[in-house]
């Protein structure tokens, strides 16, 4: 009966915390199976394509796109590894705890159990007759009662860290298990994406010489520029509305301290406190400790470690085509190291794809700053993770152009001129 009793409680205690986990999986799993189905209908669009035109630029981009996902999966996944990594470090930690705390209560109670076996606490009675006073019986009696329940909760405590100990291990084993299976698809999307960028490049190879590619692609980047200013809109928005959030919280918060009756010296203190930050979390005070960016104008170090700006910033005649072009930032054809890395520290505000311009990387810096890093290939960060000075975010990808990186520098609503805040080379 006991044998079952402790079978129940491991399972109650068991599915009491599997439940919610199992919870989290499906829904992370629903996430990377809609992914995988964008995918799928991206490759049955790239062969369609294929079928009917032997040369069309809209596969560059379909198979770009699919690029993009199938490198937004891998992320996805090793985010997934991390986690699984961080909570068997933390259940392991807890077993080496508990298991410390169980020997301790063992010990403990092997003692007492030694004690009674020596005959030291079995002849009570004669404890509590051998006493000078009624006082003294009393407090023998009210000692050896304290004594006993304190064995008892012992005990307890002993059942209770055993039970814990076995789901804990049960819970890494688990843990364990998805890892591997979370490990060996993440290899196989590797080398899926490995395939498709092969398969890119030979494609890309088709319209090196292309005039109505090239067109496209011009047509493309005028409306990836938009889309930029769009999501810059946004987010600048976004930031904006917490911080007025904030303000209405904090004028609440001193009203409050005020009808309270605080001393002049606290209603004084200042608002943006690390507590109150902690409290109400904006992106502009996530950055107000960073460096300042704005002190970097002239002596930016560039964003990738050789290159040649081969579209300047603003307004650009295309002799070719005979087209004029906006651009918010410059493009920046690069050679050796593909490598692109952060120009300041920042928070990832955005991962996009956009015909055009490809995966594109927002980070937020201090003072209102954003850069924007598009036609990455592979991304190294993910959203809302921060990056410090020189961080790779990721590789330029290919392009009919060949690997160009295009750069922009916006403060606020404005876009700034790149060149002006790189160092002269």
């Amino acid at each position: 009966m006991v044998a079952v009793k402790k079978y129940f409680l491991f399972v109650l205690v068991f599915f009491s915390i599997a439940i919610p986990q199992q919870k989290e999986i499906s829904q992370k799993k629903q996430e990377l199976d809609n992914l995988k189905m964008e995918i799928q209908s991206l490759e049955k669009e790239i062969v369609d394509i294929t079928k009917r035109e032997k040369k069309s630029f809209s596969v560059v981009d379909k198979f770009n796109k699919q690029n993009f996902l199938l490198n937004k999966l891998i992320n996805s996944y090793k985010n997934q590894i991390e986690e699984k990594l961080e909570q068997i470090d933390l259940l392991q930690s807890q077993i080496e705890i508990l298991r410390q705390k169980t020997n301790a209560l063992k010990e403990n109670y092997a003692r007492y159990a030694a004690a009674i076996y020596k005959g030291i606490y079995q002849n009570e009675f004669i404890y509590l007759f051998d006493a000078s006073s009624l006082q003294q019986a009393l407090a023998r009696y009210k000692y050896l009662q304290q004594f006993s329940n304190s064995r008892k909760r012992d005990l307890q405590q002993i059942k209770a860290n055993s039970l814990q100990l076995a789901v804990n291990r049960t819970l890494v084993e688990n843990e364990k298990s998805l890892k591997e299976n979370l490990l060996g698809q993440k290899s196989l999307e590797e080398i899926k994406l490995r395939g498709k960028l092969a398969e890119e490049k030979n494609v890309l190879k088709k319209f090196k010489n292309d005039k109505s590619a090239a067109a496209k692609g011009l047509a493309n980047k005028k409306q990836a520029e938009k889309s930029i200013r769009n999501i810059i809109n946004k987010l600048v928005e976004r930031a904006e509305l917490k911080e007025r959030e904030l303000a209405k919280r904090l004028a609440e918060k001193r009203k409050r301290e005020s009808l309270k009756g605080k001393t002049n010296e606290e209603k004084q203190a200042p608002t943006s406190t690390e507590k109150e930050m902690k409290d109400f979390p904006t992106e502009g005070f996530a950055t107000e400790n960073f460096k300042s960016f704005s002190a970097m104008r002239g002596r930016m170090f560039w964003p990738v470690s050789r290159g040649v700006v081969i579209r300047k910033f603003g307004e650009e005649k295309n002799e070719k085509l005979n087209t004029v072009t906006l651009n918010y930032g410059i493009d920046i054809k690069v050679a050796g190291d593909f490598k692109i890395k952060s120009v300041s520290e920042g928070i990832v505000s955005a991962i996009e794809w956009l015909p055009g311009y490809g995966s594109i990387v927002i980070i937020t810096h201090s003072e209102g700053y954003r850069t924007v890093y598009g036609h990455l290939g592979q991304i190294s960060v993910r959203e809302g993770s921060k990056v410090s000075y020189g961080e790779i975010l990721g590789d330029v990808s290919e392009s009919i152009e060949g690997r160009v990186l295009h750069f922009e520098i916006w403060k606020q609503r404005d876009h700034q001129n790149p060149e002006v805040w790189l160092v002269r080379k």
